[in-house]
């Protein structure tokens, strides 16, 4: 049996509280790698451009609320679907320099023609 005293019930409440109101912090992402959520939608990806460096590893989430679309980058070589109310993730490494498109495959619906955004590595 040790001789540290005993906290009150009042000093557990207060650390309780103490912990469960910080606020919270995102981990920091490993160097070369970064991290997206994209959300396709009628009729736009938000966000519209992603930004990284050669040789990131990117992972990426694509969800969609609404109808089934998709992610491709015709550069990369890249084709995710997502179904409807669903969400898809994927890794690829970005390792050519430049600006390439990123557009919904589908044709399922008119608007998603209109589904445009940009890859931007650095």
């Amino acid at each position: 049996m040790t001789d540290a005293p005993l906290l009150s019930r009042r000093d557990v409440l207060r650390t309780v509280a103490a912990l469960t109101t910080a606020p919270l912090q995102p981990e920091p992402e490993a160097p070369g790698r970064r991290s997206f959520t994209v959300v396709a939608r009628k009729y736009t990806f938000e966000p519209e451009v992603i930004d990284v460096r050669r040789n990131d590893v990117v992972r990426l989430t694509l969800t969609s609320p609404d109808i089934a679309h998709s992610f491709t980058v015709d550069a990369y070589r890249i084709q995710k679907r997502v179904p409807p109310g669903g969400s898809v993730t994927f890794e690829f490494r970005a390792d050519e320099i430049g600006r390439f498109p990123f557009y919904c495959s589908m044709r399922a619906d008119e608007g998603c023609q209109d589904m445009q955004g940009e890859l931007i590595v650095r």
